[in-house]
């Protein structure tokens, strides 16, 4: 498999593009399932993971408001 040489930045997406793509995913694989607030709830909290090297709460919280672009605090109150 032959492998094409990118720079790292040109393999991140921007924190919106990240936000928009995590909730359209999970809006697909639960959209039939679950409340518009839960799916939005498990986007948010899949971002914060993502962007986050640890699970604590606190952490996600920070992470996910780093992702996308809010304070802090807003981002643990999510």
């Amino acid at each position: 498999m032959i492998f094409e040489s990118t720079s790292f930045e040109a393999e991140m997406r921007a924190p919106r593009d990240r936000s928009e793509f995590v909730h359209e995913f999970l809006n697909r694989v639960f959209s039939d399932d679950l409340h518009a607030k839960r799916v939005l709830s498990l986007a948010n909290g899949a971002l914060g993971v993502m962007t986050s090297a640890a699970l604590a709460v606190s952490l996600l919280g920070q992470a996910l408001a780093q992702a996308r672009g809010i304070l802090p605090e807003s981002g643990i109150k999510q």
